[in-house]
């Protein structure tokens, strides 16, 4: 849905949350691919001690087969890289999303909930202090 058609208050609060579910989504699937590109690097890490004879196990397809180091780690590595390379696009399409959301917000003055009342917030909490002085903390008199 294009930001021209949005009409009532219906339309752009639908869009603006639309857009921050795509935003979650996309942080979502960083975060999943950043996870598996810290595998992948630990993994190469584990290998390239190792002797490149020794045997070694990796799971094709669901498969679990039988290999050298010598045949797996340069398969591990050109996939650790294919993985950076994906997480690097996701983190900025995570970011254009971001600067997305923050200018229909802007263009729309869409504050959230308690957003904007940081001042309010601030001086009620340093009243309440005031008058709670120590509480919630429980202090032996010996």
């Amino acid at each position: 849905m294009g930001e021209s058609g949005l009409n009532s208050e219906r339309d752009i609060i639908n869009r603006f949350q639309e857009l921050k579910q795509e935003l979650n989504a996309l942080s979502s699937k960083f975060n999943d691919i950043d996870n598996q590109a810290q595998e992948h690097d630990s993994v190469i890490k584990a290998l390239t001690p190792l002797d490149s004879n020794r045997k070694c196990f990796r799971l094709i397809g669901g498969v679990l087969v039988e290999r050298t180091v010598a045949e797996v780690l340069p398969a591990v590595k050109g996939n650790g890289e294919q993985i950076r390379m994906i997480a690097t696009s996701l983190e900025k399409q995570t970011r254009a999303k971001e600067k997305e959301l923050v200018e229909f917000q802007e263009k729309y003055k869409i504050r959230m909930k308690g957003e904007g009342d940081e001042d309010a917030a601030a001086s009620k909490k340093a009243s309440s202090k005031d008058r709670k002085e120590g509480s919630g903390v429980l202090v032996s008199k010996q």
